[in-house]
């Protein structure tokens, strides 16, 4: 009589199906392509292994689009070996990084424009950022818009006090408070 194996696993329906196999594979090979994607610092930060470094690396050097995508799949296996869960959460979390970046180049954007157009505005600004340096934001802000009402309408617009304005503003605010845009009036 041969007696079962304690190692060996029964086969009561605990062994994942093919298919299942197949979606746990795409899904690697998935996280392997938004790895990929990243720009070299965000992945360099990853936790991995060496072999995922050297897998990665070889991505980059690879040209061919044929190559490149039978290279993911190698990448998708060398993932088998890895802290998945660690990875997705690092992934997510330069991508919420990413998204609240966006927005906060949004509410910048917004207060430019509110300050552009009243005045008002400004004294909400003012009132939420006390330490701002007024006399250059009310000379930019006389500029933009004197720059703004001397274009041509068959001219290219000059643009350059409006560049400096957002750059004012994303220097003022960086100090950590939250970034609201402005409220609708």
């Amino acid at each position: 009589m041969i007696e079962p194996d304690d190692d060996a696993p029964e086969l009561d329906g605990e062994l994942p199906s093919k298919s299942q196999r197949k979606r746990e594979m795409r899904a690697l090979r998935d996280l392997g392509e938004r790895i990929t994607e990243l720009p070299r610092a965000q992945r360099d930060e990853l936790p991995g292994s060496e072999r995922l470094v050297r897998a990665l690396e070889e991505f980059d050097r690879i040209r061919s689009r044929e190559a490149r995508r039978r290279h993911l799949s190698f990448i998708g296996k060398v993932l088998r070996s890895e802290d998945v869960d660690a990875l997705s959460s690092a992934i997510d979390a330069f991508d919420a990084a990413s998204a609240t970046h966006t927005r906060a180049l949004h509410a910048l954007e917004a207060w430019r424009d509110a300050l552009l157009a009243s005045d008002a505005a400004l004294d909400e600004f003012l009132e939420r950022w006390p330490t701002v340096d007024r006399p250059r934001l009310r000379n930019l802000l006389r500029a933009a818009r004197r720059e703004r009402d001397a274009t041509d309408p068959g001219a290219a617009p000059q643009r350059r006090r409006y560049r400096e304005l957002f750059q004012l503003l994303r220097e003022e605010t960086a100090e950590g408070t939250e970034l609201l845009p402005p409220p609708r009036r």
